[in-house]
């Protein structure tokens, strides 16, 4: 690391505090997205190896400094760089909403802020059951069931319902597929927003010519495209796979991430599935990262 520039960030970084107030983490991650801004994408990856942080951890500081709307809010944030990037998944109207509501403060769990915005995703309209329906019966849960266990209950009873022409009403007033439905296009914007994030760089860094060979105009394109273009661009930029795994791994997996929420079957769904745990098996240092996908935004 003979850059000047590149000692000066991993000075700052070692002097960091990730355990300190709100004010210390938020500066410890914007050292991480100026570095990124300034860097060579060599000397940037040369920083992160020699930072005293995982890759994990890494890409969770990068996300959450390059967000430049936590700052106007940083008096109603928590010092926890988890629960920060938790936040820095939220939309716009989500993270406006929580802090006006006072759902988004300094001690807020990551615990409380799922279950916050579940009930709020799932506040929203859905289509109405047919007029000619009637409650048919009651289904009566201990109130501590684990959420895990409710969601496998509620797939399984969508299963049965479908088979009979009957349909699911939950607490609410809310059908379970309205239910996935709603969350996957939530999900599917959050994943768009933080794909948007990360290749910003490397989409202005792309040639003209590259982007006209896979006609491709701005970097929504990108984001949208079939998964072909999406990597056969990311691949020929970085001119082959071994960089293209260094650089984009989480880009890749977001982008399949992306996919399955677009997805219209199962059998896609399923597809894409297997292929996350594929990637986990032949790069098993992003096992834990896949496994996080597949129980988050991919556990329906």
């Amino acid at each position: 690391m003979s850059s000047k520039t590149t000692t000066a960030f991993l000075k700052e970084l070692k002097d960091g505090d990730l355990k300190g107030t709100v004010n210390q983490v938020l500066a410890t991650c914007a050292v991480i997205a100026r570095a990124k801004d300034v860097l060579s994408d060599e000397d940037f990856r040369d920083l992160r190896d020699q930072s005293p942080y995982t890759e994990k951890v890494w890409s969770k500081l990068l996300q959450v400094g390059m967000d430049n709307r936590l700052e106007g809010v940083k008096e109603h944030l928590p010092p926890s760089y988890t629960t920060l990037h938790k936040i820095h998944c939220l939309t716009d109207e989500e993270l406006k909403k929580g802090v006006q509501d006072g759902h988004i403060h300094p001690k807020v769990s990551q615990g409380s802020l799922d279950r916050w915005l579940k009930f709020e995703r799932f506040q929203k309209d859905e289509e109405a059951p047919p007029e000619d329906f009637s409650s048919l019966v009651t289904i009566l849960g201990p109130s501590g069931i684990e959420e895990d266990t409710l969601s496998r209950f509620k797939g399984d009873l969508e299963k049965l319902v479908g088979i009979y022409g009957f349909r699911t009403q939950y607490e609410g007033g809310q059908t379970m597929v309205a239910l996935r439905q709603q969350r996957s296009q939530d999900n599917a914007g959050v994943l768009a927003q933080t794909l948007n994030k990360e290749l910003k760089s490397t989409w202005e860094a792309a040639t003209e010519e590259l982007k006209t060979q896979f006609s491709l105009t701005s970097l929504d394109d990108l984001i949208q495209a079939p998964m072909t273009t999406f990597t056969g661009f990311l691949n020929r930029h970085r001119k082959g796979r071994d960089e293209f795994w260094t650089f984009h791994a989480h880009d890749y997996i977001h982008k399949i991430a992306l996919e399955y929420l677009k997805a219209s079957s199962r059998a896609q769904r399923f597809n894409y599935r297997r292929r996350l745990k594929e990637v986990a098996e032949t790069h098993e240092h992003l096992a834990s990262k896949v496994q996080e996908t597949l129980d988050g935004v991919m556990n329906y």
